[in-house]
C-alpha cells in the first residue's frame, strides 16, 4: 500500500525493512558463494598459511552478520506499528546501484517528476 502526499511516495515503515532485510539475505548469500569460492581456490594452491586462512574466515564472518542484520530488521519490520508511513523513495536517493534501489522501493513505488535513475550496474573487466 502506497500512499502519495505532498508529492511524497509514502509506505508503511515495514515493508522497506522487510525489503532491506530480503537485501541482505541475499548479499549473505552472495557472502556464502564467496566462501566456496576462496575455498576452490586454496585447493589448487596448498596449505594456505594462517593468516591467509585468517582472511579468509572473514568471508564466513561477513555472511554471519549479513544474516544477523537481516533477522534484525525482519524483528523491526515485524513490530512496525502500521500507521508509520516512510518515504521509500527518499531514502533509496543515496544508493548508487539503480538495481538495488528498485528493488528496496518495491512495486509500484512513484518516482518523483524531477528525479533521475539511480547509477548503473559497472562489472570489472578480467
Amino acid at each position: 500500500m502506497s500512499i502519495v502526499r505532498d508529492g511524497l511516495a509514502l509506505r508503511p515503515l515495514a515493508e522497506p525493512l522487510r525489503l532491506a532485510a530480503i537485501e541482505l539475505a541475499d548479499l549473505a548469500r552472495l557472502g556464502d558463494q564467496l566462501q566456496r569460492a576462496i575455498g576452490r581456490l586454496t585447493e589448487t594452491r596448498g596449505v594456505p598459511d594462517v593468516e591467509f586462512l585468517v582472511e579468509a574466515q572473514a568471508a564466513d564472518l561477513l555472511s554471519q552478520r549479513l544474516e544477523g542484520m537481516a533477522a534484525f530488521l525482519r524483528a523491526l519490520a515485524d513490530a512496525a506499528p502500521e500507521e508509520v508511513m516512510t518515504d521509500v523513495y527518499a531514502a533509496v536517493m543515496e544508493l548508487t546501484l539503480a538495481e538495488q534501489a528498485r528493488r528496496l522501493t518495491g512495486p509500484h513505488t512513484p518516482a518523483p517528476a524531477d528525479s533521475d535513475a539511480g547509477g548503473e550496474l559497472q562489472l570489472f573487466e578480467a
